[in-house]
């Protein structure tokens, strides 16, 4: 897992549910002329150039004869957390069959187009619109100069550092990507396709594009404090902050997992997909659309509604989005959300918002409140929206017992995925 609050989740847990802020002044480059000021940056892998030999995303977890920097930093950093959490699934040691272990990984794939249109200007005829040919072969680009035109590698990467030649898939679904990931690789399992997965995603798009695409959509928040500019369903919160990171799951059969005497951390019970397409940015005007994607995911885990104690929210900080999913935990869990009796809470205030790494984080953020019963806060929330009348843990973590919880994505394009996982 990565992130602006660091790297891996031992040193990135316990700085969430301290309510630690990782949203900062933009520095990968000059944002004097942008309304927006702010973004939460993964440290040490700035700029797209050379990186330090110590950062997070070195030479040291790529295949031989891939140059560092001819990989995306989204993707270096989805490598760097496959790495991580397939050492700490002990599958090294215990040994598996690389024929039934993939990697699905959910990556934000439609910003390689950028890079293609600024070769497209680079080597554009003098007298029109054409490719002068003759100009591009003869600067002899290396192969490897398209590793970054592609996003395939997300997922093709990881799989030859780690041996793996199993299934393998990059989804492209917005906001909701590593949660489609996740649940895609769920059912390969679930169908007997294969016995492990590496799942979840990343992005890092915190760029004067990527700033200036989501200040188009009206999704970004023009305040220039770290400190209130992400406040998920704070009743003055005016938009989203972008924000780099990600991270990996081991996703594995249960009878595989125990054989092996694996340490699991927690059950992937149930998994739910829909889709409200009225516009690209728009969710549905009453939340009945995410709410049944998240009673799909709980029919899929055969999991009654009363068993689950936390949401781990998609929780942007936009209007629409957090008024509108408050709808739809209301529509699921009815009266045991008004009394506060299922905890909700968004750690895109903290972290901000990861898009194509947005729902693995959640996912984790799910799996470590089971874990530690410690529920993240929903930090910069001072005046509850409202419309929204639950209990979203402000700014202190809460102490208290997560059975089940639901991990939910609803992207822009209407895309959403909800995760239904299970205390064991």
């Amino acid at each position: 897992m990565l992130n602006s609050l660091g790297a891996g989740v031992q040193r990135i847990w316990p700085r969430l549910v301290a309510g630690e802020n990782g949203v900062a002044p933009i520095s990968l480059f000059d944002a004097s002329q942008f309304r927006v000021k702010v973004a939460a940056e993964v440290p040490s892998l700035h700029g797209e150039g050379r990186i330090e030999a110590d950062s997070y995303a070195s030479r040291r977890h790529l295949p031989e004869g891939v140059d560092p920097n001819e990989v995306r930093r989204g993707a270096r950093l989805f490598i760097e957390s496959s790495v991580e959490a397939f050492a700490q699934s002990g599958l090294a040691e215990s040994g598996f069959n690389p024929e039934r272990a993939g990697v699905a990984a959910g990556f934000s794939v439609a910003f390689m187009g950028v890079e293609l249109a600024l070769d497209y200007y680079r080597y554009r005829r003098a007298d029109g619109l054409d490719v002068d040919l003759d100009r591009f072969l003869l600067d002899r680009q290396p192969p490897h100069h398209f590793q970054r035109r592609i996003g395939d590698n997300a997922a093709s990467l990881p799989a030859r550092v780690l041996g793996f030649n199993g299934p393998q898939l990059v989804c492209d679904t917005a906001c909701a990507a590593s949660g489609h990931a996740i649940g895609d690789a769920f059912r390969m399992i679930r169908l007997g396709r294969a016995d492990v997965m590496i799942v979840g995603g990343a992005t890092a798009v915190v760029s004067p594009i990527g700033i200036l695409y989501f200040s188009i959509l009206g999704a970004l928040s023009r305040n220039e404090d770290p400190a209130t500019a992400s406040r998920p369903f704070d009743r003055g919160r005016d938009g989203f902050v972008l924000g780099e990171g990600g991270g990996a799951l081991v996703l594995e059969d249960w009878d595989h997992a125990r054989a092996r005497g694996a340490q699991i951390l927690a059950e992937l019970a149930g998994f739910g997909m829909n889709t409200c397409a009225l516009n690209l940015t728009d969710p549905s005007p009453d939340g009945a659309i995410e709410a049944r994607a998240m009673q799909l995911a709980l029919a899929s885990a055969g999991m009654p509604a009363e068993e689950v104690d936390y949401v781990a929210a998609h929780g942007t900080s936009t209007q629409k989005n957090d008024r509108v999913e408050a709808m739809a935990i209301h529509q699921v869990f009815g009266a045991r959300a008004a009394a506060g009796q299922v905890l909700v809470s968004s750690n895109k205030a903290q972290l901000g918002h990861a898009i194509s790494g947005a729902a693995v984080t959640n996912a984790v953020s799910a799996v470590m409140a089971m874990r530690s019963g410690l529920v993240p806060p929903t930090a910069h929330l001072h005046a509850l929206d409202a419309g929204i009348d639950l209990d979203c843990v402000p700014n202190e973590a809460r102490r208290a017992p997560v059975r089940a919880a639901l991990v939910n994505s609803f992207a822009f394009g209407g895309h959403n995925a909800v995760l239904a996982l299970r205390s064991v």
